[in-house]
């Protein structure tokens, strides 16, 4: 959130109230955008990812790895990093020029 890859809040689609940031097992990040509302005229459950409306809201790779990527891109040393620190191969290349491009497009580099 500090850094802006998630949002800091949410609103309710069904009740416009902010949804709290909640710990949950079984989500790939841990935590999920929840609002419960248990009152008799407007009981609702609404789940959202902390990825929705991300760049990288559909990427199947650990939270920790995308800000890991993120932070070494703009540090400079994307190619270093992935293959020293994350233990990869180079097939690794296409899937770092793909978050490359996505995160230009998004910084207007």
């Amino acid at each position: 959130m500090k850094a802006n890859l998630i949002a800091s809040r949410y609103e309710c689609s069904r009740c416009k109230k902010n949804m709290r940031l909640q710990k949950r097992k079984g989500t790939v990040d841990g935590y999920e955008w929840r609002c419960r509302n248990q009152s008799k005229d407007n009981r609702h459950d609404v789940v959202r990812s902390v990825r929705k409306g991300t760049w990288f809201s559909e990427s199947k790779l650990a939270i920790t790895i995308i800000l890991r990527l993120t932070r070494y891109w703009f540090g400079k040393s994307m190619n270093e990093f992935v293959m020293n620190d994350l233990k990869v191969n180079k097939n690794m290349t296409k899937l770092i020029r793909y978050v490359a491009a996505i995160l230009r497009s998004q910084v207007g580099e």
